[in-house]
């Protein structure tokens, strides 16, 4: 048994970091955890002399004539004050504990947030990022204050129970060792169902998170009027429960085998409590205690075995707050590829002319190369188009352009500079882009456009001129809040408009960026014609000097390039002006030819 126990603790010790997590709450919270763990001493201490003058006051109460031992007021003094001041201490020790915890809390908070914002965007492409991410939160603010709470328990714990482990050997010296005895199955039973949890939560996160999924499916404003429409939600129910029944089967199944063996060894552990008070009974017939000792062996053997279970409890505990820290630590450890370095160079001031050279990609984990061979140009203040059939690669350029990602090979340069020689988070700051699947965000008009240059001064003027550029003032001159209005309906008194709105705000947050690209990956898909007509038409004004990339289906948008690049399978099969590549047989015709008639539906679907 001493062997398995051995071996469960260092498994205990290896799964939790020991070391790395007290680091972690030390380096938090260090003038606090020096309290905390001082309250706790000073806690464990006092609770000892209590019981210490207990013992001689029962002792003194025991003698013939205790009226006349002028030691018992002393005594009573001394129980009672020393009880008094441990009953200070303990609370005291609680609110330390409480302030520590609170945090260790805040921070790791903070910290899994900046872990996630710093990652590359593989990252949020990788299935097992997302499972380590989930493991990480789906405990919540709690976690961190539970382990922090467990641990220091764990050492109050066990110094009370050296405390009163000492009390009892005082007694008898077989009164210990019998009762680590009859608790240790208990805690290994709890420490082993602990560990096939653990185990059983790593292996199904992936069928959590599916479920997550489904619910957020059901729940959404975003998917809800489609769900009705085709009649999903019936569909989409009947699978979330599914997965949900299937997950709870099978953890009840592991509690119910931990519960049996629970109940064995708690039958047993009270059992031999028993048969230590009938032992210690038996001891007052032959002297070899005195009534003192029986007294507090009744008050001390209770609260030993109590405190021996709640120790067993903290283990317990810790092991199974085990899929927090472990995931934590798996989050933490994660590192970027793309990050900020010394080693730079100042971005050049002026024209920022755009060239791209010899470039091929491959995604992490995939085998055939997305794009091949790409050699294209942007000029300052000149427009150039990229189109092609859907799957061409159109996206995955532009996230190559962003420093998303890097090349597998070739380069992507500044006025014949490398992007790498630059600090990402530099470069990112001279490309505005507005996505195709842009974000919505529920917060003020104001702050949708202030977002475009988040670490800038914004005037309200500036945000104002920015929403006149890309059409969106035209709607939002309507709210009676004007552009303090709150977007979106995830808050009070907030505004939902139509996809198209949207996207003009979308595109006012990218012209209020100061930055010297600007790219348009499908940006006005929503937008009517007219509306689309009218913004092309001025779109050389509105960039001004800036250096553009439009990525459209739509013959309005890309007609007034000055350039324009036709990807196919990942390769730049064309290149010419829009009245030069009409007149070639490929893919820009067959998108952009104005005989209807010879387009194959699928170039059609394409089109719209």
């Amino acid at each position: 048994m001493i062997k398995v126990l051995v071996e469960k603790f260092k498994k205990l010790k290896t799964n939790l970091h020991i070391k790395r997590t007290i680091s972690l709450v030390w380096s938090v919270a260090p003038k606090w955890t020096a309290i905390a763990i001082g309250m706790v001493v000073l806690e464990s201490g006092l609770f000892f002399l209590s019981l210490y003058f207990l013992k001689l006051l029962i002792n003194a109460v025991a003698r013939t004539n205790p009226s006349r031992d002028h030691a018992l007021i002393y005594y009573i003094l001394a129980a009672g004050g020393s009880s008094v001041l441990y009953a200070i201490a303990k609370s005291i020790s609680a609110f330390t504990t409480e302030v520590q915890a609170a945090k260790v809390t805040e921070f790791i908070d903070d910290k899994i947030h900046k872990s996630a914002i710093e990652l590359d965007l593989a990252f949020y492409e990788s299935p097992a990022y997302f499972d380590i991410l989930k493991r990480a939160r789906e405990a919540g603010p709690d976690k961190p204050n539970a382990i922090v709470t467990n641990m220091i328990d764990t050492i109050k714990n066990g110094m009370m129970l050296l405390a009163l482990g000492s009390v009892l050997l005082s007694i008898d010296w077989l009164l210990l060792p019998l009762l680590i005895l009859f608790v240790v199955p208990t805690m290994l039973v709890r420490i082993n169902f602990a560990g096939k949890l653990y185990t059983w939560r790593v292996n199904h996160t992936s069928m959590e998170r599916k479920s997550l999924y489904l619910s957020g499916l059901i729940t959404s404003d975003t998917s809800a009027k489609e769900i009705r429409s085709l009649g999903l939600g019936k569909y989409f129910r009947s699978l979330y429960l599914n997965i949900r029944l299937k997950l709870l089967g099978e953890r009840l199944y592991i509690s119910r085998k931990s519960t049996g063996n629970e109940i064995i060894t708690t039958t047993l552990a009270t059992v031999g409590f028993f048969a230590c008070v009938a032992y210690i009974a038996l001891g007052i017939s032959t002297g070899r205690v005195t009534v003192g000792d029986i007294t507090l062996f009744l008050v001390v053997f209770v609260q030993s075995f109590t405190q021996m279970q709640s120790l067993s409890g903290c283990i317990t505990n810790l092991y199974q707050n085990n899929i927090f820290v472990t995931s934590v630590y798996e989050l933490f450890d994660l590192k970027p590829v793309i990050t900020d370095n010394q080693n730079t160079i100042p971005i050049p001031e002026g024209n920022m002319n755009v060239s791209v050279k010899n470039l091929n990609f491959t995604y992490p984990h995939a085998q055939k190369p997305v794009l091949r061979d790409i050699n294209l140009r942007v000029p300052s203040g000149k427009i150039i188009s990229i189109v092609g059939l859907n799957g061409a690669g159109k996206t995955t350029l532009i996230k190559l352009l962003c420093r998303l990602y890097d090349p597998t090979s070739g380069t992507i340069n500044i006025n014949d500079t490398d992007i790498k020689c630059f600090n990402p988070s530099e470069y990112r700051k001279q490309v505005s882009i507005v996505f195709q699947d842009f974000g919505r965000y529920n917060f003020s008009v104001a702050d949708n456009i202030r977002f475009g240059n988040i670490d800038g001064t914004a005037s309200v003027q500036e945000i104002r001129e920015a929403a006149q550029r890309s059409g969106a003032d035209g709607y939002i001159k309507d709210f009676p809040e004007g552009y303090n209005a709150m977007m979106g309906r995830l808050f009070e008194d907030g505004h939902e408009v139509s996809i198209g709105q949207w996207q003009k705000l979308a595109i006012a947050r990218a012209l209020f960026s100061p930055a010297r690209l600007i790219i348009f990956d499908e940006a006005t898909s929503a937008l009517d014609a007219l509306a689309e007509r009218e913004f092309f038409q001025s779109f050389r004004e509105r960039i001004s000097d800036r250096a553009a990339i439009i990525i459209s289906h739509r013959v309005s948008a890309v007609q007034h390039a000055d350039y324009i690049y036709v990807l196919s399978g990942g390769e730049i099969k064309q290149s010419g002006t829009h009245e030069q590549l009409l007149k070639m047989k490929g893919d820009y015709a067959l998108l952009f030819s104005k005989d209807a008639s010879k387009l194959n539906p699928a170039g059609i679907n394409t089109v719209t």
